[in-house]
């Protein structure tokens, strides 16, 4: 047991204390930034993931790949390799059935609405054709006029209504397979050589030595690896855009009292709130501004420094800083440290409230190293 003096501790409290708090305000403004901005994704760092825990990190996403959004079916032959081909079944069920719930939800041509609409255009026209015999001027009858006039575009529209909605299925049905034709061969061609940069980086392979110890080629594999990244996120959202739009344009068709609901989403396989990627998203920003005031108040601070390194270091796997091509995370790596430091050492009781759950007849050095 080696001996501090009163200086030695005065200075590894104020070292610990300012550790502590730096770590959990960093914490704390991340926490609140994201909580703020509503925006926090976490797909940016799960779908790059590398390294022997890139499957996993990846699986928690609703569509990695984008197969889903893009229908491509992969089908796997007798010699072990993949074909590729476009299926877009389910797409297409989806939809249908979403017209189905959209039609039933409003009540798309509804004979009742229509009569209801009716009545009241009627007593609008009653009311202005006897405002204007009997010359009263408190009545507003440009007004009534106007809204007459809605009533009879509403009655119009409602019995469309179940023709417009087909006609837009079919429109966004051939806008979908429109755009699968127009980009076949680039998209088939993306999926089924996605395999070729993983082989550069294959353990017996002699393209592992080629492009990840040669400086150059491996910024050329980086570069192409990115571009196919670039290109699979401009394809994704074309393909999202046809979703949306085809969601809008339906809800866009209530009118008059259907118009009042809310508007009903369109299910999306590869896009759902329980998916554990969303999950993530909501919980990271709350974990953080919540680790941050532990931290600065020193409270439970041997917990949330734990937690808190557990997950940097659960950040730090999904780009593994010995992987080549891999995002920067050796500033994940500092806090990790600090978190370790702040975890052995019972930071929290100095200068936090921490200190008030401890024992008060403890000694400070006898903390500090045991």
């Amino acid at each position: 047991m080696f001996q501090l003096s009163r200086f030695q501790l005065g200075l590894i409290f104020l070292s610990l204390l300012i550790l502590r708090v730096t770590v959990g305000y960093h914490f704390f403004k991340e926490g609140t930034t994201k909580l703020k901005d509503g925006n926090f994704s976490s797909k940016g760092f799960l779908g790059t993931a590398k390294g022997p825990f890139a499957p996993y990190f990846k699986d928690m996403l609703d569509d990695p790949d984008g197969k889903q959004k893009l229908c491509v079916k992969e089908i796997k032959l007798d010699d072990g390799s993949s074909s590729f081909e476009f299926d877009t079944s389910l797409t297409f069920l989806l939809w249908d059935d979403y017209i189905d719930q959209a039609t039933a939800y409003f009540g798309f041509g509804s004979p009742d609405l229509q009569e209801t609409i009716a009545e009241r255009r009627q007593s609008l026209a009653d009311q202005i054709e006897a405002a204007r015999k009997s010359d009263d001027k408190s009545i507003d009858t440009a007004e009534l006029e106007r809204q007459r006039q809605i009533d009879e575009a509403s009655i119009l529209a409602l019995r469309e209504q179940t023709q417009r909605v087909e006609d837009i299925f079919e429109d966004h049905k051939e806008q979908l397979d429109d755009f699968l034709r127009a980009n076949q061969t680039e998209l088939l061609s993306h999926f089924s050589t996605s395999d070729r940069l993983t082989g550069f980086e294959r353990d017996g392979d002699s393209r592992a030595d080629v492009a990840t110890y040669v400086d150059s080629l491996r910024y050329q594999v980086d570069s192409i690896r990115s571009d196919r990244a670039g290109k699979l996120k401009g394809w994704n959202q074309e393909v999202v855009a046809i979703w949306d739009s085809l969601e809008n344009q339906v809800n866009s068709l209530a009118v008059d009292a259907q118009a009042q609901r809310p508007p009903i989403p369109l299910f999306r396989q590869f896009d759902q709130d329980t998916s554990m990627s969303k999950v993530i998203d909501k919980v990271i920003p709350w974990f953080d501004t919540i680790i941050g005031v532990l931290l600065i108040l020193g409270l439970f601070s041997r917990l949330a420094s734990g937690a808190a390194a557990l997950f940097l270091f659960s950040v730090i796997m999904t780009q593994p800083p010995w992987i080549p091509g891999t995002q920067p995370t050796y500033f994940y790596a500092i806090e990790l440290a600090a978190c370790l430091v702040i975890f052995a050492t019972c930071a929290g009781r100095m200068g936090g409230l921490d200190y008030f759950f401890s024992n008060p007849s403890a000694k400070l050095n006898n903390d500090l190293i045991g």
